[in-house]
């Protein structure tokens, strides 16, 4: 993500890549929660995307098959212990099938980049 690690109220830029279990078809959708570790509450809205509409992305995208995209998304005022979670679904009311989750404490100097995908 850019910038790294995320600033408050800022366009983030996320570079999504991964290799899924599943298609991704029309309808699916990456969504973005952020989420205050103190308060143990969500900051603000769910972001939702629609994968298949987004620019540079060709659906269907069979699995096992290697996809990327890029997605910007205006991040919430931060807090300084917080989560970032990023899944991909079909629908917004079922159980997305992947998903990442980076950890950010303060204004740390460190990264926050996940590290790996976590496919459900």
């Amino acid at each position: 993500m850019t910038p790294d690690p995320p600033v408050s109220n800022t366009e983030e830029t996320f570079d999504i890549k991964g290799t899924m279990k599943n298609d991704i078809v029309a309808g699916d959708w990456l969504a973005f929660i952020f989420y205050d570790l103190y308060e143990q509450r969500q900051i603000g809205d769910t972001h939702w995307f629609d994968i298949c509409t987004r620019p540079g992305v060709t659906c269907p995208i069979k699995a096992r098959k290697a996809f990327s995209m890029t997605q910007k998304c205006t991040t919430p005022e931060l807090p300084l212990l917080y989560t970032i979670g990023i899944l991909i679904g079909h629908h917004e009311l079922t159980k997305p099938y992947a998903c990442s989750v980076a950890k950010i404490i303060g204004d740390s100097e460190s990264s926050a980049v996940p590290d790996f995908w976590s496919f459900l």
